[in-house]
């Protein structure tokens, strides 16, 4: 088929005719809108500032308007108030879909799409809060549903104009839905939208002079909130400033985050100006918190700290995993998997939390060397936030404690479940050296090691505390080293411990602060199955030094301390002590032990006090019931004691090891009763000693050569009466005078010593 060729001419004609009148028509608007589009902005423009461009393009075939290198700057107008004070230089602005002729019969700009290239803008912070109400009618003339920001950088500079605050680079923003007739009161906008996304490649924000906030990437819509490369960190400029702020320099904490998540996304103003933000949930991972070491301040001033969170703030959940936080040479806390539920900050000063969650944490802290007292300052806070934590739980969380300086384990509890309730923090307790009250709290703990020197090592199993409840089992204090090593370490004489308890059981324990003041009241303390063996070899040179009484030591213990009674139960205490002649250690063994002992108090702002009262009973060398009355009152200066006791059917051969050493003497025979009632203070005591005894022998042995007094023996064993014929003999014994470098045991066995001298010996 053929086709015509004057058909194919005429169509051409009419083709080239089109194109031709189009291509005159876009260049006459093009024309038109370069001399005319100037006069829109112009006459339409009665905003505080100025808009200037370099070049206006348009485009028939896509209604595209393009608008390029464009200024805006505030009018030199000196009675014009400046809503916002910026400048701004803009790459390119290109509009699409315009509708030419409500521009050219209406001067109303409706277009679909505004896209803003590469704009550069700079705020400059202003002393007086934007109280100034918009009266321009300029946003009336334009209709642009969806508007696009691309490669925007933004500063924030300062009230010297000069500092920069903040800055933000490669900008984009896209909104949707937007209406520039209305605002969007709640978030202080200018116009309104349905859809918003921003994103940026790098931010940063100064918070306060020592701290700023950073980014590597935020992407922000509807639901989502995210940091990409989260910091808060320390300026570096600021950090050898001296002149700076306490205020702002309280905790300085550095933050690292790889990233930071807020969901369900909600933000503005309420009609009272007063900022709300909330969100479902916050999700942060691997977030590393460090908190360095800060100066201290000396003020005689009080500081007000200002609300903890000065505006509303709402988060259904936080949550954080595998995180670590840090205070500088102080704590340091990893595997930190942390969940907080219900987070309600209500305006002015009220925080209230559901629930906080810590999930198998490593806390260390660290115990710093001994350093100069420093000066202590007058400075105080003011702190008006009313706060409450319903609910904080830990749960299989581990606890070490290290020497800082060589990172040595000093202590070890693992297998923590802490579980708090109702945890109030007001204006009235943050004063307080605890500056919180609670309803209730249990500690678990499945194990406990502590390692307080090169000689000791202290364990526990099984660690209970509920609101004031203590108990534990196995409580094990043992030694590293031999007793051999141990004595060759001594440069003078020392015991040495070693000590198992079955079970402590503490009841209802009160502690705190009265004042500046630390207070322990318990009213009863029960000890079961406790195991002590007590070692002292005389090898060693005697320690000269004066050793107190033990009403002095309670006297001036420097807090309140108050125990009504302690119980110590089936238990057994073993002494031993060797000499350089002795074949081995002689060996004192009091078994079944079981003791009470009441109004266990320290003197600490007392002016009187009840008597200490112990009493004893127990099976001594596995075959005699002692029983024994001790007491004394703390608030005796001249350390005024009384001691009485008994015991019954003691075979006096088994008191050789204690006899030879301090007497140069062993016994035979059995004593059947023996009394005793001594009364003294720190210089001397005296009183009743009383015996019953059969068939008592008594050998002695010279004291520098250790060999039997044959003869002395002879004669004293003719003059000694062998038994009492079951009459008690009881005698007022001498004045015994206290050594001042042994303790009060010792004291006792000298008042005993005498008692035998004088009833039995005859030397």
């Amino acid at each position: 088929m053929k086709i015509n060729p004057n058909f194919t001419r005429k169509h051409i004609y009419w083709t080239v005719g089109i194109i031709g009148f189009l291509v005159i028509v876009n260049l006459g608007l093009a024309l038109w809108l370069k001399s005319s589009f100037p006069t829109f902005i112009n006459e339409r423009n009665d905003t505080a500032y100025h808009f200037e461009f370099e070049k206006v393009d348009y485009s028939f075939w896509s209604r595209g308007l393009t608008v390029k290198e464009i200024k805006i700057t505030p009018k030199e107008d000196p009675f014009k108030e400046l809503k916002l004070d910026f400048t701004a230089h803009i790459k390119e602005i290109r509009i699409s879909g315009v509708d030419f002729i409500s521009l050219i019969r209406h001067k109303e700009l409706n277009a679909s799409t505004i896209t803003i290239n590469q704009p550069d803008i700079v705020y400059y912070k202003t002393e007086n809060k934007d109280t100034i109400k918009t009266q321009s009618e300029f946003k009336n003339s334009i209709h642009i549903s969806n508007f696009k920001i691309k490669e925007a950088n933004f500063k924030l500079i300062d009230l010297d104009r000069k500092t920069v605050l903040s800055n933000v680079n490669n900008l984009s923003v896209e909104l949707g839905g937007v209406d520039l007739s209305k605002e969007t009161l709640e978030k202080k906008f200018p116009f309104t939208y349905n859809t918003y996304e921003i994103q940026c490649s790098d931010f940063f924000y100064q918070i306060n002079p020592s701290q700023e906030i950073q980014s590597k990437g935020l992407r922000v819509n509807n639901d989502l909130f995210h940091f990409a490369d989260f910091k808060i960190s320390m300026i570096d400029s600021t950090k050898s400033i001296k002149s700076l702020d306490p205020s702002s320099y309280r905790l300085l904490p550095q933050i690292n985050a790889p990233e930071v998540r807020f969901h369900g996304l909600d933000w503005g103003f309420t009609k009272k100006d007063n900022f709300y933000f909330r969100a479902t949930k916050l999700s942060l991972d691997s977030v590393d918190i460090f908190i360095p070491k800060t100066r201290n301040f000396i003020s005689e001033k009080k500081r007000e700290l200002g609300s903890l969170i000065p505006f509303y703030l709402a988060i259904d959940k936080i949550q954080i995993g595998n995180s670590k936080l840090e205070i500088e040479h102080s704590i340091r806390v990893e595997n930190l998997d942390l969940e907080i539920d219900g987070v309600d900050n209500k305006t002015p000063r009220n925080l209230n939390i559901q629930k906080i969650t810590i999930d198998q944490p490593l806390l260390t802290a660290y115990s710093n060397p001994k350093s100069k007292k420093k000066k202590t300052t007058s400075e105080s806070f003011a702190f008006e936030d009313f706060i409450v934590l319903h609910e904080f739980e830990t749960k299989n969380a581990e606890f070490q404690l290290k020497r800082h300086a060589s990172s040595q384990n000093l202590m070890r509890v693992t297998g923590i479940d802490l579980d708090f309730k109702q945890i109030k923090v007001n204006p009235e307790n943050f004063q307080n050296k605890i500056p919180f009250d609670y309803d209730f709290v249990k500690l678990k703990a499945k194990s406990f090691a502590y390692h307080p020197n090169s000689t000791y090592d202290l364990n526990s199993k099984n660690l209970l505390f509920t609101n004031g409840h203590l108990s534990f089992t196995h409580l094990e204090m043992k030694p590293k080293v031999t007793r051999r090593q141990f004595v060759k370490s001594l440069k003078k004489e020392k015991d040495l411990f070693d000590i198992k308890v079955s079970k402590i059981d503490i009841k209802s324990i009160d502690f705190g602060f009265q004042g500046n003041d630390l207070f322990f009241k318990i009213p009863e303390i029960n000890i079961n199955a406790a195991d002590a063996t007590i070692f002292r070899s005389k090898i060693p040179r005697d320690d000269s030094s004066k050793k107190p009484m033990y009403s002095k030591l309670l006297r001036e213990i420097p807090f309140i301390l108050e125990v009504k009674k302690v119980n110590l139960k089936n238990s057994k205490i073993v002494y031993e002590e060797e000499t350089e002649s002795s074949s081995g250690a002689g060996e004192l063994e009091f078994s079944n032990f079981n003791a009470v002992i009441s109004n266990l108090y320290s003197g600490y702002r007392k002016k009187s006090l009840p008597d200490v009262r112990v009493d004893i009973t127990t099976d001594f060398m596995n075959e005699s019931t002692l029983t024994t009355i001790w007491t004394f009152n703390s608030m005796s200066r001249s350390e005024k004691f009384n001691i009485k006791g008994s015991i019954h059917s003691f075979d006096a051969k088994k008191m050789t090891p204690f006899l030879k050493p301090y007497l140069h003497a062993t016994a035979d025979g059995n004593l059947n009763e023996v009394r005793f009632n001594f009364t003294g203070n720190d210089i001397r005591a005296n009183g009743d000693f009383g015996i019953k005894y059969n068939d008592l022998k008594v050998k002695l042995y010279n004291p520098k050569t250790g060999k039997e007094r044959k003869a002395v023996n002879v004669i004293g064993n003719l003059a000694l009466k062998s038994n009492t014929r079951d009459e008690y003999k009881e005698i007022k014994i001498k004045t015994v005078e206290r050594k001042q470098d042994r303790s009060f045991f010792n004291f006792l066995w000298l008042c005993v010593q005498q008692g035998l001298k004088e009833s039995v010996l005859i030397i």
